[in-house]
């Protein structure tokens, strides 16, 4: 399954510039919370997700891998689409200039990553480039 996702909308949170970590998490986390422009890709981001469980179940496993049964995936959090990575993303364009998460908020941007499952089958959406975003003809998941 190609799991390259684009996301453009309206940021409405940001760890990118400066990642925070949590006792549950002790690595720092760049993360970004996006209003998507278009509320038709949450839709297409729980069938993508869906099938990429349905491909994760299918894999062999070594019957000692801990295997979690409350699965708690990051990708959507009500009508936001939730970006996380351990590295921070390429910033574009009018983007590169910033060194304050504030100064992200708010902003139309388009975000490129990749959907992810974990050995547990948890889902996230990792973020790779983050740009700002245009109005013209957009395809979110190719």
């Amino acid at each position: 399954m190609n799991t390259l996702i684009r996301v453009r909308g309206w940021i409405t949170d940001s760890t990118v510039i400066h990642p925070q970590s949590k006792i549950t998490e002790p690595d720092k986390i760049h993360r970004l919370r996006i209003h998507p422009q278009d509320s038709f890709i949450l839709f297409k981001l729980e069938d993508a997700i869906k099938q990429l469980k349905e491909e994760h179940e299918m894999q062999p496993r070594n019957p000692e891998e801990f295997i979690n049964t409350e699965q708690k995936d990051r990708v959507i959090d009500g009508c936001q689409i939730v970006l996380e990575s351990l590295y921070p993303p390429k910033l574009e364009g009018e983007l590169k200039g910033i060194e304050r998460d504030d100064e992200l908020q708010g902003r139309f941007v388009q975000a490129v990553g990749h959907l992810r499952i974990l050995k547990d089958g948890n889902v996230f959406l990792s973020v790779h480039i983050l740009e700002p975003a245009y109005l013209d003809d957009f395809n979110p998941i190719q």
